[in-house]
């Protein structure tokens, strides 16, 4: 269940779960703001989205994860969009334990992470060897991650976004990247155009440095947020041709293609952003990601 916080609604996270318990939500669920897992405590301002979803038996790995290549210790497996990479301290159900359950056990890692609302492939390790093989591959510049993202408005050509960006905290606890504030680091985003629209961009975006929220931030600095990111000023729904409204309930990013020495995987971006990009105008044979099975 979803609900957007209006006026009178409650301050609390905890208080919107009640009042959406009483309509018929799960008792014990897992518990979303604004795409992040989030705690009873948290403050909420209206326009906030809390959604609540059933807490999955943890004994088996959800349909949607899957390993997509594996190789000495170095696993590459895509993450929907809605799962958590690794487990918070609510004990939801992640990419990591879905993955746990797979391979029944053992030391399994994130060696890179996803925000909950954004959909592709992560890069995870089993063994201390493997993750020390990851670290070198970093260090060295040897991996290559390609994002497919869908941006607000029309961007041309290609180039690199190199805002400084600084991570604060707002006052409902929520964590923000602030292009040029005190504090900021160095970070780096090439970008390209795919195909573009009377309403948008497609885009794929390479990450040279790995700040957080770095995409989504950099995007929203040029004036072109993403759809779907509430937090980035990203449109929250879209007019579809036929005069249809469509929710952008996700974020429009997703993690097409990682590629290491020796080891590589790609994919699809999913019946979602397919139908949004066609929603707004696009073709699916824009790019491969729309049309990968």
């Amino acid at each position: 269940m979803v609900w957007t916080v209006q006026r009178g609604d409650g301050r609390r996270v905890g208080a919107i779960v009640e009042a959406m318990k009483k309509l018929g939500a799960p008792a014990d669920g897992r518990i979303f703001l604004n795409g992040r897992p989030a705690e009873l405590s948290e403050s909420v301002d209206p326009g906030d989205r809390v959604e609540l979803y059933p807490r999955r038996d943890g004994t088996t790995a959800p349909e949607e994860v899957r390993v997509l290549a594996q190789r000495d210790g170095i696993v590459l497996a895509f993450k929907p969009a809605g799962l958590p990479t690794e487990t918070t301290r609510l004990g939801e159900d992640s990419l990591v334990s879905a993955l746990l359950s797979h391979f029944k056990g053992g030391k399994l890692h994130a060696a890179s992470r996803l925000d909950a609302m954004v959909s592709g492939v992560v890069t995870c390790t089993l063994g201390r060897d493997a993750a020390r093989r990851i670290e070198a591959h970093r260090e060295e510049g040897k991996i290559e991650r390609v994002y497919l993202a869908i941006a607000k408005g029309r961007l041309m050509g290609e180039g690199e976004w190199d805002a400084p960006l600084a991570r604060v905290t707002d006052r409902a606890g929520r964590h923000r990247s602030v292009p040029e504030a005190h504090g900021a680091k160095d970070a780096r985003t090439r970008y390209r155009v795919v195909a573009t629209t009377d309403e948008a961009t497609l885009l794929e975006l390479r990450p040279v440095t790995g700040r957080m929220h770095q995409l989504r931030a950099h995007a929203a600095h040029a004036g072109h947020p993403l759809y779907g990111d509430r937090r980035y000023g990203g449109p929250t729904s879209l007019i579809a041709g036929d005069g249809s409204v469509l929710a952008a309930d996700r974020i429009a990013l997703h993690a097409w293609r990682v590629a290491l020495p020796h080891l590589r995987a790609e994919a699809p971006a999913g019946a979602t952003l397919a139908g949004w990009w066609r929603a707004l105008g696009g073709r699916l044979d824009d790019h491969p990601a729309f049309n990968a099975g």
